[in-house]
């Protein structure tokens, strides 16, 4: 029993001379980075890990190394091939060597990285994406927001000292048609692992003041391509789809398309580009304003003339109206003229043979016509008698004749035929 001590070091160094004896040679390996880390000598730590892939459970991890002499090398060429840089997250073919060491342990050493892998798998994870959000149907919600007509109020997510962000300043302050925009900045962080985390938390700040902007813009300043991973990711791109305003996206590259610019309502190429499209907008709406304002006059002059006709129709039916009113009128006023003075004509002269009959009449009664006739009046003290009742015998009668009156005195009475003494 005693001759099976040993130390420490001598079993550790036993283990590293089995690792050599059965593992002394190269081998490809599929992992996942969890972490990495870069020092200051050029080498870079990373920590790989192997998930199931069904649940995630962690199925193995390992602490791996990439010497500076190859990782200047592997690093570019990686970068170039896949348009993303080595971070957590991505998935890698690389090429090692089993590594023991009694004091730090067991680590692989990395000595090539096959990019194609990284990118198939980078593509896969993409379409699981875009798959994911056309699944839940929400790919297109933010694209389905009414953009609005006249896009004045901008908040803006980018870098304060992006070069960007200043050119798609400059673009908007100094746009020809002198057009204003009001702009506030939301700063993020807008490549790396970060990036996704820091964008969603400026749109969450963007979300307690939604009303006081028109749109929002999310411009990167011309970072390197292998930043633009970050723009896939899931959170960030579900997060632009719920968004309660039209998202433009200006992150900075020619041929990728990215899911972030995927789902939001617009995506251009550049920052200064997204402000040249927020001023084409404003100019857009001038346009049809000016349009709207060129059929308005033309309509209200086409109005006005109607109505001008129409007036003029209206006033020479109304003078041939009035005229023929007039005539009309006259005729039943010449007619009523001579209607009356046929009337009056026909009155006077019926007046004029009753006066003429009164006058007759009155010629006929009158006593001196009558007196002439052969009759006479005989009176009593200056008044006319027509009966003998109350005539007394010695009273002065006066008969007056047409010619000259008789003066005699009663000497009898008789009443009624009747002779009275």
């Amino acid at each position: 029993m005693q001759e099976d001590k040993r130390t420490l070091s001598a079993l550790l160094a036993q283990v590293k001379n089995a690792l050599v004896a059965f593992l002394p040679g190269q081998y490809w390996i599929i992992a996942e980075i969890l972490e990495l880390h870069e020092n200051r000598n050029g080498h870079c730590y990373l920590e790989l890990i192997e998930k199931h892939p069904e649940n995630d459970t962690l199925l193995a991890r390992a602490k791996a190394t990439i010497w500076a002499s190859r990782y200047s090398l592997i690093r570019p060429y990686f970068e170039t091939s896949t348009n993303t840089s080595l971070k957590s997250g991505i998935k890698l073919l690389c090429k090692v060597s089993v590594e023991f060491h009694p004091q730090y342990g067991f680590s692989l050493n990395i000595t090539d990285i096959d990019p194609a892998y990284t990118l198939g798998d980078l593509a896969r994870i993409k379409q699981e994406v875009i798959s994911r959000l056309r699944k839940e149907g929400v790919f297109d919600m933010n694209k389905e927001i009414p953009f609005p007509e006249v896009p004045q109020r901008i908040a803006v997510i980018s870098s304060e000292t992006a070069a960007g962000f200043g050119d798609f300043m400059e673009t908007l302050k100094t746009n020809n048609q002198g057009f204003h925009f009001s702009t506030t900045l939301f700063p993020a962080v807008m490549q790396g692992e970060d990036a996704p985390g820091s964008i969603t938390d400026a749109l969450d700040l963007i979300h307690e003041s939604e009303s006081a902007f028109d749109c929002v813009v999310i411009i990167r300043g011309g970072g390197s391509k292998a930043d633009l991973e970050s723009f896939n990711h899931y959170d960030l791109a579900y997060f632009i789809t719920q968004f309660p305003l039209p998202v433009i996206t200006g992150i900075g590259h020619e041929r990728d398309e990215s899911v972030a610019d995927m789902v939001a309502a617009y995506a251009l190429k550049t920052p200064t580009a997204v402000a040249e499209f927020l001023v084409d907008q404003l100019l857009s709406f001038e346009f049809r304003l000016s349009g709207l304002y060129d059929r308005l006059v033309t309509l209200v002059k086409g109005r006005v003339q109607g109505h001008m006709s129409r007036l003029e129709r209206y006033s020479g039916d109304l003078a041939h109206y009035t005229r023929g009113m007039l005539q009309k009128h006259s005729d039943q006023l010449l007619q009523k003229d001579q209607l009356m003075r046929r009337e009056l004509e026909s009155l006077f002269n019926r007046t004029k043979d009753h006066l003429a009959l009164l006058e007759k009449r009155t010629e006929l009664v009158n006593p001196k016509n009558i007196l002439k006739r052969g009759y006479s009046m005989t009176l009593v003290d200056g008044k006319t008698i027509s009966s003998a009742r109350n005539i007394k015998q010695g009273s002065l009668l006066e008969t007056r004749l047409h010619q000259g009156s008789i003066v005699s005195k009663v000497e009898q009475i008789r009443n009624d035929d009747k002779r009275e003494d």
